[in-house]
């Protein structure tokens, strides 16, 4: 494989964001008007489970576990957009407050734009949010173009967003690395035809991650070894 271009994931592959998304519902649920105990359920294992499919599946299985209800009751997708109001004002200002940078995200990130590749982050996490999010925590200069899951018609795990990646990066899908850290990254990534690395301690919905699979599992991002990455592709 001759490697052009690499795409990377953003929550739970660079940065740990749970604490943001808690703290963030927390607040969303109160005015939403959560009793006090459903909003306690919105917590860190949940949202581990939960995080990776766009904002708006987020919401909807929130407000859903919060008040006891299947995530496809229409009192639920009745309230969502009202939800979506009041996260949106919240994450604004708390984007990246609850939140660190993995470790070996920045050595990694180093030595993979040492490469000269064209580098692009592709999110589910709305383009402005993503975009905050990589400029607080230093990350945003590695790359070439930032894709957030308002970007294109679809999100992951529909490939479209990774062979749109490509298009903007110049590089073919086959070239191109996607690192994810969830089912979600390696279905799309399968599906577009990019080869895929996975992270092993991202979120994947409570499922492990190295049962997926993928080129390689790592354990930091800097661990990559791109010649042997190369090699080892089929």
């Amino acid at each position: 494989m001759t490697l052009q271009a690499a795409i990377i994931d953003l929550d739970g592959t660079m940065v740990d964001t749970l604490g943001d998304f808690v703290v963030v519902l927390q607040y969303t649920l109160d005015a939403m008007g959560c009793h006090p105990i459903e909003i306690a359920r919105v917590d860190r294992r949940f949202i581990e489970f939960t995080v990776g499919k766009g904002t708006d599946d987020l919401l909807r299985r929130s407000l859903a576990h919060a008040w006891g209800l299947p995530d496809d009751h229409a009192e639920v997708a009745q309230h969502v957009p009202l939800a979506w109001q009041h996260y949106q004002q919240h994450y604004t200002r708390l984007n990246g407050q609850h939140s660190d940078v993995f470790p070996g995200v920045l050595e990694g990130l180093e030595k993979l734009k040492a490469t000269g590749l064209p580098l692009a982050c592709l999110t589910n996490k709305p383009t402005a949010f993503a975009l905050a999010l990589l400029e607080r925590k230093g990350l945003r200069s590695f790359f070439d173009h930032v894709f957030g899951g308002d970007a294109f018609e679809r999100k992951k795990p529909d490939p479209l967003p990774l062979l749109k990646t490509c298009e903007a990066l110049g590089a073919l899908p086959a070239n191109t690395v996607m690192v994810g850290d969830s089912s979600n990254d390696a279905q799309a990534a399968r599906a577009a035809g990019c080869p895929v690395v996975l992270v092993t301690y991202g979120y994947n919905h409570g499922e492990r991650i190295d049962q997926v699979p993928a080129l390689a599992h790592i354990a930091r991002l800097d661990e990559l070894d791109w010649a042997a990455l190369a090699a080892a592709r089929p």
